[in-house]
């Protein structure tokens, strides 16, 4: 039986946790502010947070959750994406 954890009771969780703990896709998704399909393409295509596998479950290190946060960059505008470019 799997309980279901608010967004909030997920961020709670991730930011008391010591920085080695392992968290599975749903708490990495709210942390990240995304879906877990697409934490799943990402592994697909080599990309997005380090994770590992055992068996058939997917944990994410808190620690690479956060290096990756670090990681992006930040647009001061929507101009500076490209989606604008002419």
């Amino acid at each position: 039986m799997s309980t279901k954890f608010s967004r909030v009771q997920l961020l709670n969780e991730f930011e008391s946790a010591p920085d080695s703990t392992l968290f599975n896709q749903q708490t990495v998704a709210a942390v990240l502010n995304c879906s877990t399909q697409l934490l799943e393409r990402n592994r697909w295509a080599g990309t997005g947070v380090p994770y590992i596998k055992i068996g058939r479950k997917v944990l994410y290190r808190k620690s690479e959750v956060l290096y990756f946060l670090q990681q992006q960059k930040v647009y001061r505008s929507t101009s500076e994406e490209g989606h604008f470019a002419r």
